[in-house]
C-alpha cells in the first residue's frame, strides 16, 4: 500500500478536521443541543481557523496547540456548539505527544487540557464543568495515543538499527573469514611457485657443482647464487607458513592445492549432478593465466553456480569467460526465476565474499537481477604480466 507524503497527509487531515467540526456543529444545531447559538459563517470561519494550524503539526506541535487554544476561546465564548472544536483539538493533542521533544511534552499536555477547560469554564452561560471534564478525558486519550505511537516508532527504529548493526557485524566477520581463505589459497599458489623455484635452483646448483670446470670463477659465482636462491625460497616458504598459522589462530591445517580455472569441469559436473546444465563459453581466453587470478575466478564461478542451485529454479546456466584488454571478464547467468523460499529468507554473504575476492586482486564484481528474469554475476579481474602459473 502506497503511503501518502507527509504534506499531503497533513492537508487531508486538516481538511477532515474542519469538515468533521462543521458537520458536528450543524448536527448539534439541528437537534437544538442545549440551546446553543446557531451556526453561521463566523462559526464556520472559526472552525476553519482552528483546523488551519494543523498543517504545521509535525514542525511546530506546541504552537499548533496554542493556535487551536487561541481560536477555540472566542468560539466557546460565543456559545457555538462546543463539541465541534474536538476534532481539531484531538489532532493537536495527538501531534503534541507524537512530534514534540520529550522536555516539552508536559507543557503540551497542559496546553491540550487548557484548550478544552479554559474556554468552556470561561463561558459562564454554558456552566458545563462536566462537559469540560469529558473533553479533558478525550484529549488525554489522544495525547497518550500519540505517546504510544511515538514509543512504538522509537522501538521499531531501535530494533531496525540493532538488526542492521548485527548484520553489518556478521558481514564483517564473514568477509574476515573469506580473507583468511584467500590468504590460504594465496599461500598454496605462492608455495607451489617457490617450491618449484627451490627445486630448480637446487638442481641447477648441483649440476654446476658436478661440472669439470666448476672451479671457474663465473661458475662458482653462479652456483653460489643458485644456492642462495634455494635457501631464500625455502626460508620464504617457512615464513608464509608462519603467517598462515597466525591467520588461523595457530591451528592451521595442511591445505590442498588451490583450485584454478583448469579444473572448471569439476564445477560443471557438480551443477549437472544437481540437475542444472552449464554451458561454458571461453572465447578469447588466454592459454596461461596468473595463478592468483585463476584461483579467484574459479571461486567466483563456484559460488555463483552454488547460488543457482540453491536459490534459482533455473535448469540452465551459462558461464562466459573472455579477455578484454588486460582484464579477464567473467559472467555467470541463469534465467531464473528465484525459488519462492529465497524471497522470504535474508540475503546471504556469498556475494560479499565474491566481491572481496575480486577486490583482493584489484578487480571488481557486480551481481543482481538480469534482463532475462534470472540472476547475473559479472566480474572483471586484471591480468598482470607476472605470477604466471608455474609449469
Amino acid at each position: 500500500m502506497m503511503a501518502l507524503r507527509p504534506s499531503v497527509a497533513d492537508r487531508l487531515l486538516a481538511a477532515a478536521a474542519f469538515v468533521l467540526g462543521v458537520v458536528v456543529a450543524i448536527t448539534l444545531q439541528a437537534v437544538d443541543f442545549d440551546g446553543e447559538r446557531s451556526v453561521d459563517l463566523w462559526a464556520i470561519a472559526l472552525l476553519g481557523a482552528m483546523s488551519a494550524p494543523l498543517l504545521a503539526r509535525r514542525r511546530r506541535p506546541i504552537l499548533v496547540v496554542l493556535a487551536v487554544l487561541a481560536v477555540s476561546t472566542p468560539y466557546h465564548i460565543l456559545d457555538y456548539p462546543h463539541e465541534a472544536t474536538m476534532p481539531a483539538s484531538l489532532v493537536a493533542a495527538f501531534a503534541a505527544a507524537r512530534y514534540s521533544a520529550p522536555p516539552r511534552r508536559a507543557a503540551a499536555v497542559l496546553l491540550a487540557v487548557a484548550a478544552v477547560t479554559v474556554p468552556v469554564l470561561a463561558d459562564e452561560a454554558s456552566g458545563a464543568p462536566g462537559d469540560a471534564l469529558l473533553g479533558v478525558g478525550w484529549l488525554l486519550m489522544a495525547f497518550f495515543a500519540g505517546l504510544a505511537v511515538r514509543f512504538h516508532e522509537n522501538w521499531k527504529a531501535a530494533v531496525t538499527a540493532r538488526v542492521e548493526q548485527e548484520r553489518a557485524d556478521e558481514v564483517e566477520r564473514r568477509v574476515a573469514e573469506e580473507r583468511v581463505l584467500i590468504a590460504a589459497e594465496l599461500h598454496d599458489v605462492l608455495a607451489h611457485g617457490l617450491a618449484v623455484a627451490n627445486v630448480q635452483a637446487s638442481v641447477a646448483a648441483h649440476l654446476i657443482d658436478q661440472l669439470p670446470t666448476r672451479g671457474d670463477a663465473s661458475l662458482q659465482e653462479l652456483s653460489s647464487t643458485l644456492h642462495n636462491l634455494s635457501d631464500t625460497s625455502r626460508a620464504t616458504l617457512h615464513e608464509l607458513r608462519a603467517v598462515l598459522d597466525v591467520l588461523h589462530g595457530g591451528e592451521a591445517e595442511p591445505t590442498e592445492p588451490a583450485p584454478h580455472l583448469g579444473e572448471l569441469q569439476r564445477l560443471v559436473e557438480m551443477a549437472e549432478a544437481a540437475d542444472v546444465r552449464v554451458d561454458v563459453e571461453a572465447d578469447g581466453l588466454p592459454d596461461e593465466l596468473p595463478s592468483t587470478v585463476s584461483v579467484v575466478a574459479y571461486r567466483i564461478i563456484q559460488e555463483s553456480l552454488t547460488n543457482v542451485i540453491r536459490h534459482s529454479t533455473a535448469k540452465h546456466a551459462t558461464v562466459r569467460l573472455g579477455q578484454h584488454g588486460r582484464r579477464l571478464q567473467i559472467a555467470v547467468i541463469d534465467h531464473g526465476p528465484a525459488r519462492p523460499s529465497s524471497t522470504v529468507t535474508p540475503a546471504g554473504f556469498g556475494i560479499a565474499g565474491m566481491r572481496g575476492r575480486a577486490q583482493a586482486v584489484g578487480g571488481e564484481l557486480s551481481a543482481g537481477p538480469g534482463e532475462s528474469g534470472g540472476f547475473e554475476v559479472r566480474a572483471s579481474l586484471p591480468l598482470p604480466e607476472i605470477w604466471r602459473v608455474p609449469s
